[in-house]
């Protein structure tokens, strides 16, 4: 696919771009990160148009054929109904086509409004800079974190599984049901089944990371396999402190055990990181803050990096890789910056 600057009303209309906002689908997530390198400056618009989508959505409710017959069928029946009531002269004719063609109009037009707007799927979306703590029917909570966002059923039932679905990161905190009813944390990659529990999920850079604080949690990988089929693989169980990282469109899998907290420490406005590459932090900074981050020396982004950083404030960072390995931070742009050698500078 070739790739070329759009604007935002290109993107809006972008069959690939809808693919990935609405349909979440993972070839269309690589395709726009793909884009997004090339285009660092446009993080902004790409933001500001996923949540313009997003807002618009698509329709949940797909009418059948015979939903659009009935509705054709009431469209003319109202027309013919009307020409009845109304005895037109010869010479008004032209005249009654005219508001005949106005009624039609407005008939579909209701109709139309009535199948695509009607829906019981709320969709909540963070933008950057912002994050919201919502309240699922069941009591559980989210928070959500920047440029994130989560749809499920206004409507759960008393029997079937809790379902969201989510894209962007979300701290969940979900309440036990005496009947042991499940809760799913749908995403690209994996479906996250519990019962009660606490854990952070990060669905950014084309992967799934899962992050247990508190409780059990399943994994059921979403693989689709050489043949386009999924095939059947045993769930697999974390227990806290674990992390479980995997890409549908890699099939990379990583498990490790980490500190839950500081995967977790973005709720409070901060990011914590210890022995993280570089590279990975400037990745982090640029979901989290919008900003972008370009190294001259490659070698620096291999280079591990521990401690705190405020949301609102990134010179905790800059002064941090100033002392340590020798460079020095250029602002380029509003959020853009470039880290040099000291040498270089």
């Amino acid at each position: 696919m070739t790739s070329r600057d759009f604007t935002i009303e290109e993107l809006l209309q972008h069959p690939v771009f809808r693919q990935w906002v609405i349909e979440r689908d993972a070839n269309a997530a690589a395709y726009w990160q793909e884009w997004l390198q090339q285009y660092p400056h446009r993080a902004a618009d790409l933001a500001k148009a996923r949540e313009m989508l997003l807002l618009i959505g698509g329709p949940s409710h797909a009418p059948a054929a015979t939903d659009a017959a009935e509705t054709w069928e009431r469209v003319l029946q109202s027309i013919d109904s009307s020409s009845r009531l109304v005895q037109m002269p010869r010479n008004g004719m032209r005249r009654w086509w005219s508001y005949a063609a106005v009624i039609t109009g407005i008939l579909i037009m209701t109709y139309a409004i009535y199948f695509v707007v009607r829906k019981d799927t709320l969709h909540y979306a963070t933008a950057m800079g912002e994050m919201r703590t919502l309240e699922l029917p069941d009591h559980s909570l989210v928070r959500l974190n920047v440029n994130s966002t989560l749809r499920y059923s206004e409507e759960w039932d008393n029997d079937g599984p809790r379902e969201v679905w989510l894209e962007g990161e979300a701290f969940f905190t979900v309440q036990h049901q005496h009947n042991n009813r499940r809760f799913i944390v749908h995403t690209t990659d994996v479906d996250i089944q519990v019962v009660g529990t606490e854990f952070n999920v990060n669905t950014r850079r084309v992967k799934t990371q899962v992050v247990l604080s508190t409780g059990v949690v399943k994994l059921v990988l979403n693989k689709k396999g050489t043949s386009g089929t999924a095939p059947a693989q045993a769930p697999i169980t974390m227990k806290p402190g674990d992390m479980v990282t995997y890409s549908s469109v890699t099939e990379e899998l990583i498990n490790k055990k980490v500190d839950p907290a500081a995967y977790a420490s973005w709720r409070t406005g901060v990011l914590s990181y210890d022995e993280t590459p570089v590279a990975e932090v400037i990745r982090s900074l640029q979901d989290n803050l919008g900003v972008i981050i370009q190294l001259e020396d490659d070698s620096l982004g291999l280079q591990t990096y521990t401690g705190s950083i405020p949301t609102n404030n990134i010179d905790v960072f800059f002064k941090t890789l100033e002392r340590s390995f020798n460079v020095h931070i250029r602002k380029t742009g509003t959020n853009t910056y470039t880290i040099v050698n000291q040498e270089d500078k």
